[in-house]
């Protein structure tokens, strides 16, 4: 078990279930390119298709002071900051 954030205990229930503000869920492979949902404070916002693109959603909700790829206050789902598909990283 690989465990970096000891809130992220409720895989379910969307809204507040990680304690972070922004949540990136796992990568959607069904389409070309993959993409990763997004939610800030449990509204989903969008669709990344790179980390610039959760960056640029954090400052358009006011949060540009958050380091996206390190800050506990985003929750990676399925993979961290560098995994956007099956042939994009790990």
């Amino acid at each position: 078990m690989n465990h970096t954030d000891s809130t992220e205990h409720s895989g379910h229930g969307g809204h507040g279930g990680h304690g972070a503000h922004i949540v990136v869920h796992p990568p959607t492979m069904t389409t070309r390119p993959p993409y990763r949902g997004v939610e800030i404070l449990g509204t989903v916002v969008g669709k990344a298709y790179n980390l610039a693109d959760v960056e640029e959603f954090a400052r358009r909700a006011g949060l540009e002071d958050i380091d996206v790829a390190q800050s506990e206050a985003v929750a990676w789902v399925g993979g961290g900051p560098g995994f956007w598909g099956a042939d994009t990283g790990e």
